[in-house]
């Protein structure tokens, strides 16, 4: 129970501080400017968790599961305390790519742990505990932020409150003894793969602060191009992260992937700017912001749990209506948020946590299902990496609308106004993309071998 403890605790940190920027965003803002840079802090989190993540289990290989712990949650630590004592917007980003390393080392290290540590028959009963604990975290890391803002601590606070949490979890996995581990099998760090996607999402970032439209239209034209490639040369690593059909629309695993990431790319609008645009035209206080992102985890979570007892009869349908209504969710914000129309608002985001509740169970059974066997773990494990990349690329394309609309040149109400529209709105040609692969996807008949 005690390293379970320990686990669950870097499942926690990292789910909680995945979004805690969203409500902690306006008071960033307001204090130490860097608006063009705000979309930077979420993308730079996930490409430093896809980054390590991807090398736990070489890691755990050289040096065993308790030296990881204790590594990642001193990482996690430091880039907590980075975070909270900038003194601009980019120091921010660096603090948030720090953590980004530290929590996906824990978030992946707890589960390679789950294998190291546990008997088979413990495993099953523990994933469920730990998929509890991380839509907690999703619920609960937005109202944390907002907290701290809103009763006068700080978004600095936010920043220092998870820092200390990973402090503590350091000090308890240092009691853990040496003989608690056995020798993890070594495998090789796709590295060409994770510079390429790092480079990719770094240029679809900074084509959101560019000064010339042609500028920026070429570095997101580069950016997509070094994800294309990242993709082709993680076919070829020995340890690779993704199945080798992702690029093949054809195949039932590599539409269904692209769905996820075009999925997740849509639908990061709000968490990025919603709260900074209701806070700048309605003057929206970040723990209302908070409750809404919270009541779209919840949905998320409980829709789960509904969708988990209805039989695999049911999963086309049900991946093709919970694209559906993620649609009309995620393209409804284009008309609520600049009419401040707040039952709008939460019922489109209802609408897009209920979306994920029910599609996301069968996308993870259907994969699997049209996946080779030598596969299947990698396949099942990709769902969740390419829902991360389409989170880092979708907030950093987020900054490319936002720099549309005028709102990284300055904060005002009539850039806050275009910015409210175009953020949500630019991503819904993204969202029919998504809507056809979901179809696509759930009419294949049968796997096909080709890759």
């Amino acid at each position: 129970m005690g390293r379970f403890a320990l686990l669950s605790t870097g499942v926690w940190l990292y789910s909680a501080d995945t979004l805690v920027t969203a409500t902690t965003a306006p008071g960033m803002v307001f204090e130490i400017g860097g608006i063009e840079y705000l979309n930077w802090g979420l993308s730079l989190y996930e490409v430093g968790a896809i980054v390590a993540g991807a090398a736990v289990t070489m890691l755990c290989g050289r040096f065993g599961v308790k030296r990881i712990l204790c590594m990642s949650a001193l990482v996690y630590a430091i880039g907590c305390a980075g975070a909270a004592m900038a003194s601009d917007m980019p120091g921010v980003v660096i603090g948030r790519l720090v953590q980004g390393l530290g929590g996906g080392l824990l978030m992946s290290l707890c589960y390679f742990a789950m294998h190291e540590w546990f008997q088979e028959e413990l495993r099953n009963p523990l994933f469920a505990v730990e998929a509890i604990i991380w839509a907690a975290g999703s619920l609960l890391g937005p109202l944390i932020g907002g907290f701290f803002v809103n009763y006068h601590f700080g978004w600095r606070g936010a920043f220092w409150f998870f820092g200390l949490q990973a402090i503590a979890l350091l000090m308890v996995s240092l009691a853990l003894p040496p003989d608690a581990i056995r020798e993890c099998a070594r495998t090789r760090w796709p590295l060409g793969p994770l510079i390429l996607l790092s480079a990719a999402t770094l240029l679809i970032a900074h084509a959101g602060i560019a000064a010339r439209p042609v500028t920026a239209a070429t570095e997101c034209a580069a950016g997509l191009g070094l994800l294309y490639l990242a993709a082709r040369f993680d076919r070829r690593s020995e340890g690779r992260l993704l199945p080798m059909a992702l690029l093949n629309y054809c195949h039932p695993v590599g539409v269904g992937l692209l769905m996820v990431l075009a999925l997740s790319m849509s639908t990061t609008g709000f968490w990025l700017y919603g709260p900074l645009i209701l806070k700048i035209l309605f003057g929206t206080s970040p723990v209302i912001a908070g409750y809404i992102l919270a009541a779209e985890g919840m949905t998320w979570s409980l829709a789960t749990i509904v969708v988990t007892k209805i039989g695999r009869a049911a999963e086309a349908r049900l991946i093709r209506l919970g694209a559906a209504v993620i649609f009309i969710g995620a393209s409804g914000f284009a008309i609520a948020v600049p009419a401040g129309a707040m039952r709008g608002i939460v019922g489109c985001a209802l609408l897009q946590g209920l979306g994920f509740g029910l599609c996301w169970p069968a996308i993870a059974h259907r994969l699997s299902q049209f996946s080779a066997p030598s596969e299947r773990s990698l396949t099942s494990a990709s769902q969740t990496t390419i829902q991360r990349v389409g989170y880092a690329v979708g907030t950093a394309a987020v900054g490319i609308a936002a720099n549309v609309a005028g709102l990284n040149e300055g904060i005002s109400v009539a850039a806050a106004k275009a910015a409210a529209f175009w953020v949500f709105a630019g991503f819904i040609p993204i969202l029919v993309f998504a809507v056809l692969s979901a179809w696509r996807f759930t009419t294949s008949p049968r796997p096909i071998k080709r890759y």
